[in-house]
């Protein structure tokens, strides 16, 4: 999801260079959102969380760290065993479902509609830095520099470019997606976290898998996460509906048998943000 200010720089830069444009289609619920919907508002000001003042520059280009983050994402590349590549490619499409059995209940509208509210809201705080980020830092992402030898939802696998220039890679944007609704629903279900909090993990190391990402895209965005929920839990408006997500959670009786991990990995529709 893109924030206004930001929608309209990263539209005027990819004119100029497509790998600006986001990676990829991604529904957070799994499903469209219903025609006619208004999308969320979130709890914080624009600006409440300081990308600056929480991560530095990516590594500069074919230093120690660049190069440590070149060989991670190659081999990641080259060694993934089917069916994690099958998990990675599934988180690529969605968030909230791909939490489910870690959370051990659905979802969902149908199960958990406060739940689904009060995450969707957080989301828009979470993408409001990252996005900012993503134009200030410009890095060319994995695919840009070498030739993959997959990409998630990519066929064919594109070739990298001559000479990459800029790109969206840091800080990644799916990965702030992902640990912040790992660092949410582990408030939620504390006795759940610590499933919870390593599906979050995981679902960072996919984008990575992926090829979208370098693994510091993917810690710089996990700390952005940890301070917008630091933020968050002093915003009385949060704090009052984690409170009526804590109740659900606890009213709701389906029980997490009813989530299997095959079922969580089923594909979603797309939905673009």
């Amino acid at each position: 999801m893109i924030t206004p200010r930001s929608a309209i720089g990263l539209a005027a830069l990819s004119l100029i260079c497509p790998a600006l444009a986001p990676a990829a289609a991604q529904s957070l619920e799994g499903i469209k959102r219903p025609e006619g919907e208004a999308k969320p508002v979130g709890y914080l000001p624009k600006g409440s969380v300081d990308y600056r003042l929480l991560v530095g520059p990516p590594p500069a280009p074919e230093s120690m760290l660049d190069q440590i983050d070149m060989a991670i994402s190659q081999r990641f590349q080259a060694d993934v065993p089917a069916d994690r590549w099958e998990t990675a490619d599934l988180d690529n499409k969605s968030v909230y479902p791909r939490f489910a059995a870690a959370f051990g209940k659905p979802i969902d509208r149908a199960h958990s509609p406060r739940l689904i509210q009060l995450l969707n809201r957080a989301m828009r705080d979470a993408a409001d830095p990252v996005w900012n980020g993503k134009e200030s830092f410009q890095r060319p992402r994995p695919y840009q520099r070498y030739q993959l030898v997959r990409r998630c939802g990519s066929s064919p696998i594109p070739a990298p470019d001559r000479e990459p220039r800029g790109g969206s890679s840091y800080p990644s944007g799916h990965t702030v997606y992902g640990w912040a609704t790992a660092l949410l629903l582990a408030q939620v279900a504390p006795a759940r976290a610590p499933e919870i909090l390593e599906r979050g993990r995981d679902y960072a190391l996919s984008r990575v898998i992926c090829g979208y990402h370098f693994p510091t895209d993917t810690d710089a965005a996990r700390a952005i996460a940890a301070a917008v929920l630091t933020r968050l839990n002093a915003d009385p408006a949060f704090l009052a509906d984690l409170k009526v997500a804590r109740d659900e959670y606890g009213i709701a009786s389906a029980p997490a048998a009813e989530v299997s991990p095959a079922s969580a990995r089923k594909p979603a529709e797309a939905q673009a943000e």
